[in-house]
């Protein structure tokens, strides 16, 4: 059961990241990230150092720790376009694979009348997008971009720091009035629990979709309180 710590109640609002821990964008994707960079601006990254060095990184915050590594100067506003148009070509292609027991997960916990909501990195039309392109969802009894229809909460806005920065929690749990205390976040990457944990949100690390056996350690250091490996393995108390 996923209850708040000091009193036994449940979460005032469980905010998932989206990319890794939702849905399996990232099996895909970074691979076509990867030879994105290298064909359009020759940055040269292995899969095993953007794991360790970028995942979970988004916007110019991302492109601001490329130009540091690689010499380069890249900008957001000429570099997003090319990235969103190449991602919704692979997105139209392959569709968007949900989490292992994601669907089924989310239909319980929303059943329960528990609040929800996604915090991420992606832009808010991307997350849409990649809602949108979830597959199976209607097998489930749910529409995920109608289910968080006005509870999507993108670290890419004006004004903003994308995470590791904790603007971005920091807004949902003011958004809906709660103390970011009584809040649980759930996370796949360093960068996405480093922002949870500053914003004083209870962190999870989920591990389902991880590239190596070493991830867990890497969350759990980095401030998450728990690691699952699985979505049958998160049962929230009933609000």
């Amino acid at each position: 059961m996923v209850a708040a710590p000091t009193s036994g109640a449940p979460y005032a609002l469980i905010a998932f990241d989206l990319d890794g821990t939702l849905v399996d964008t990232e099996r895909h994707g970074i691979p076509n990230m990867l030879s994105f960079l290298a064909q359009t601006y020759n940055i040269l990254i292995t899969p095993e150092t953007w794991h360790a060095t970028y995942l979970g990184q988004a916007g110019q915050g991302l492109l601001d720790t490329l130009n540091q590594h690689h010499g380069t100067q890249l900008q957001w506003d000429e570099f997003a376009p090319k990235r969103f148009a190449a991602l919704a070509a692979l997105e139209a292609e392959l569709g968007v694979t949900a989490a292992p027991g994601m669907l089924p997960m989310l239909r319980r916990v929303v059943g329960s009348g528990q609040q929800v909501a996604i915090v991420s990195n992606s832009t808010s039309p991307r997350i849409l997008a990649k809602l949108q392109q979830t597959t199976n969802q209607r097998q489930h009894g749910l529409l995920l971009p109608t289910l968080f229809d006005g509870h999507i909460f993108s670290g890419i806005e004006p004004g903003r720091r994308s995470k590791p920065a904790p603007d971005v929690y920091l807004a949902a749990a003011a958004y809906y009035g709660h103390n970011p205390a009584h809040c649980l976040a759930i996370e796949d990457s360093v960068t996405g629990v480093q922002a949870a944990v500053a914003a004083g949100f209870t962190c999870w690390g989920y591990t389902g979709l991880a590239p190596d056996a070493n991830t867990a350690d890497r969350l759990i250091a980095a401030g998450a309180a728990h690691t699952l490996a699985h979505w049958d393995e998160f049962m929230p108390a009933t609000p």
